[in-house]
């Protein structure tokens, strides 16, 4: 019977291991995007999230890859003509604004 009963308590351990976890990715820092933003730079720069998914297009040149954000930081992974990149910059939001690294761009 004393067997049982530590099995059950790390059944119940690792159940709660996993519930934490799994809430607190879900959470990854608290955001996720969608929709389309643009900057009204005189270089036009957009992105399109879905998801942890985004496309980005700036100079008439799109790229796909996938974003985290973590705090006041976005950190975006993706590959362009063959190569691999990570980049990270500043971030935050305010209303139907984002602004990464400093650029605002507007919710369309």
């Amino acid at each position: 019977m004393k067997k049982r009963t530590h099995i059950t308590r790390a059944l119940a351990y690792v159940l709660a291991l996993v519930l934490l976890t799994t809430a607190l990715t879900a959470c990854g820092g608290g955001s996720t995007l969608s929709g389309t933003y643009r900057s009204n730079d005189l270089i036009a720069q957009a992105f399109t999230f879905s998801g942890d998914t985004v496309m980005m297009s700036a100079f008439g040149i799109n790229a796909n890859g996938h974003y985290t954000i973590s705090g006041d930081t976005i950190e975006i992974t993706y590959s362009l003509f063959g190569m691999d990149y990570t980049w990270s910059q500043s971030f935050s939001r305010d209303g139907s604004s984002i602004f990464i690294g400093g650029t605002e761009f507007i919710k369309q």
